[in-house]
């Protein structure tokens, strides 16, 4: 019994030290794209290859002032109470979006660099497989978006 106590004090250790720490591949690379998405189904991005279905997500086009429709998403991600926006700026925005159940959290990012298109990337830290949640998170943000009058 105390042998597995141990080993789950080592886990939950591990855990909590691993899943917070930023990660990898964040932000655009030097050709105004984001960093591919790992081999793990826990990411999805608008600049993956369209024929890859379990990564691929097309990006999402507006018709508004590019400036309105970024204050759109900054509100939709302020309403969340699970989300916070870490990184800023006219082209680019990064938010985290931390799970109810042991506080997982996922990167989101939006590239606003091709006129009228909004590039997406959206992924968990840790874990194989977020059973799809990356993927509706962007559904989800794009709903409201449309709602708002996009």
């Amino acid at each position: 019994m105390k042998y597995i106590n141990f080993i789950l004090i080592l886990f939950s250790l591990f855990f909590l030290s691993c899943k917070d720490e930023p990660a990898k591949g964040l932000g655009l690379t030097n050709a105004n794209t984001f960093h591919s998405c790992p081999k793990s189904p826990t990411c999805v991005s608008s600049f993956e290859n369209p024929d890859d279905e379990t990564h691929y997500i097309q990006p999402i086009k507006y018709f508004l002032p590019k400036e309105t429709t970024i204050k759109k998403i900054k509100k939709i991600i302020h309403n969340n109470p699970k989300a916070k926006i870490v990184e800023s700026s006219d082209i680019y925005i990064r938010a985290e979006y931390t799970s109810a159940i042991f506080s997982f959290v996922d990167d989101i990012q939006f590239y606003f660099g091709t006129k009228n298109i909004i590039h997406i990337r959206s992924a968990s830290r840790f874990g194989f497989n977020d059973f799809g949640k990356n993927r509706e998170r962007v559904r989800e943000i794009e709903f409201a978006l449309q709602q708002s009058g996009l």
